[in-house]
């Protein structure tokens, strides 16, 4: 990739127009997230789509009690009844409420899966659901919530693993009670094994086609030699029961184990949403769970494990989809402790924005691209104790996949040319005041959200920040930080000085890996060597990923 000069075919910073710094907030999405729609505000683990990137997909198999459903029940409480007179009296303490509802996040995920069981974390999110001591039988929960008006979900993230239900608020105490015996007293029964592990590949096998899945496990079977990203976290049959199976392990063994090393009040955060006083919900909590296991410490930190890729690396694979993506993503260090600041928000909202004079304006004219988005998304590969990752993703016309030197890079070298017009001007505090401006409105006329989902996005921060930031941390701009700004865009987005990868999804992977593999052997093109900087003769190597079978170059 070119580094140290601006080609005549890229345009560059001369076409990077200095007004956008005092227009951007002009004629664009001015979402404090990003223009762009991506989340790059942390936005608690439950994405939707996979929920970790990978193995925690929003589990709608109906066997494991995981995603059940039912209608609503003529007895939910609705806070007040009908008096003679037409006149309406409060029904004892309780407050309205439409639907009853819990989260547990418990602080451990498919970060810690033991090699020799990859996606432990997540068959073991599906076992828990199947009967304790309490309630054996495995269809209780299920079917307690179906019969109350309820439903129930969960998902594995890399860090985190979240249960949570909803249900009619008459019913949230024996619901509440159902739940709390997943964490106290869990009975894995050995029927239950290999159905559940069934379950567990049948949703792996939902997403071999996915090309958003392909591309993150294609990052992590990537990621440098010894990294925790160096996982399969989705799980299935293969790596759950036929080899360790061969290999003479008790799985089921291996699955309480786990739990009993991992599971404890310690890593555990709860919210539970109810029509009942504070204390009397309080008192429940008290009583329901008191039986939970302690003692194993804090969660798990992977703050020093270091960022997961080296050098800058172009990566071609195979699109399912009839597309040409081209993202690149930048390593920074975790922005958890300067939620306040907003930094990368910033930044994700220049970049994103498609109004004129900006980025996307530009990729258009020339018609090299179709969308732009940027910024660090909600998921557990994006946001955790180890790294925040950063990325631009340029949707491609033929004509931008082939501009230049090829392959998506005719747009890139745009990109570090905007990158390098930010450097030159500086942060400008009046578009991080606007930003903050715009956050504190959308908070402040924020529409309802689902009693379900707001107990799952926030048993999902509260380990992460101060209890009186826990609502609105999301939203919360506290200091304006340029020098951690400058940082971000001088150590971490720069095109020489930082490490960062490129990952081109296209339909075309064939003929551009022939292409590769011919400039490889006359070192011409995209790969032909600088030898007055001294770099080693550029490589290509074509391998296969072995869990989804996919191969890259």
């Amino acid at each position: 990739i070119p580094e140290n000069h601006t080609p005549e075919w890229a345009g560059g910073a001369a076409d990077i127009d200095p007004d956008i710094l005092t227009s951007c907030t002009e004629g664009g999405d001015d979402d404090a997230g990003g223009p762009s729609g991506m989340a790059s505000d942390t936005e608690g683990s439950d994405s939707e789509n996979g929920e970790e990137g990978s193995s925690g997909s929003e589990d709608d198999d109906g066997g494991s009690g995981e995603g059940s459903s039912g209608s609503e029940e003529e007895d939910e409480d609705n806070g007040s009844e009908e008096e003679k007179g037409g006149k309406s009296k409060k029904k004892g303490h309780h407050a309205p409420v439409k639907k009853a509802a819990a989260a547990m996040a418990v602080g451990i995920g498919s970060l810690s899966d033991p090699d020799d069981l990859p996606g432990l974390s997540h068959y073991l999110e599906h076992m828990l659901f199947m009967g304790s001591t309490k309630y054996p039988n495995e269809n209780e929960y299920d079917d307690y919530l179906t019969k109350h008006g309820g439903s129930s979900n969960a998902f594995t993230e890399l860090e985190t693993t979240n249960y949570h239900f909803d249900v009619s608020p008459k019913n949230l105490r024996g619901a509440l009670d159902r739940f709390a015996q997943f964490f106290v007293s869990p009975l894995c029964l050995e029927t239950s094994l290999e159905r559940e592990v069934q379950a567990v590949d049948s949703e792996f096998a939902g997403v071999i086609q996915d090309d958003s899945c392909r591309a993150v496990q294609l990052m992590c079977h990537t990621a440098k030699p010894g990294h925790v990203y160096r996982k399969f976290t989705w799980g299935n049959k293969l790596s759950l029961w036929d080899k360790p199976t061969a290999a003479g392990i008790d799985v089921r063994g291996a699955v309480l184990e786990y739990y009993r090393r991992h599971y404890c009040a310690e890593r555990m955060s709860l919210v539970l949403l109810g029509g009942e006083t504070l204390d009397e919900l309080q008192s429940w909590v008290s009583e329901i769970f008191q039986g939970l296991p302690t003692g194993k410490g804090p969660r798990p930190s992977f703050e020093s494990m270091g960022m997961p890729f080296e050098n800058r690396t172009l990566y071609v694979l195979p699109a399912v989809r009839d597309t040409h993506e081209i993202v690149v993503t930048f390593q920074l260090p975790c922005l958890t402790p300067h939620y306040g600041a907003k930094a990368e928000q910033y930044i994700s909202h220049l970049v994103g924005h498609e109004g004129p004079g900006s980025l996307l304006s530009l990729l258009k004219a020339r018609g090299w691209a179709t969308d732009l988005s940027a910024g660090v998304e909600g998921d557990g590969y994006s946001q955790n104790t180890g790294c925040y990752l950063f990325g631009v993703t340029i949707t491609l016309t033929e004509a931008g996949l082939h501009a230049g030197p090829g392959f998506g890079l005719a747009p890139v070298e745009l990109l570090f040319a905007y990158f390098n017009m930010l450097r030159q001007h500086g942060p400008q505090q009046w578009i991080w005041q606007e930003l903050k401006s715009m956050a504190e409105m959308k908070f402040m006329f924020l529409e309802e959200e689902d009693g379900m989902d707001m107990c799952t996005r926030l048993a999902a921060v509260m380990h992460l920040f101060p209890a009186e930031h826990i609502m609105v941390a999301e939203y919360l701009h506290q200091q304006y930080d340029p020098q951690l700004i400058t940082s971000l865009l001088d150590d971490c987005m720069h095109p020489i000085n930082s490490s960062y990868r490129l990952d081109l999804l296209t339909k075309e992977y064939e003929p551009l890996k022939q292409q590769l593999i011919q400039q490889a052997e006359t070192q011409k093109g995209l790969l032909q060597s600088v030898a007055a900087d001294g770099q080693a003769p550029r490589k290509v190597s074509i391998e296969t990923e072995p869990w989804f079978n996919m191969e890259s170059a």
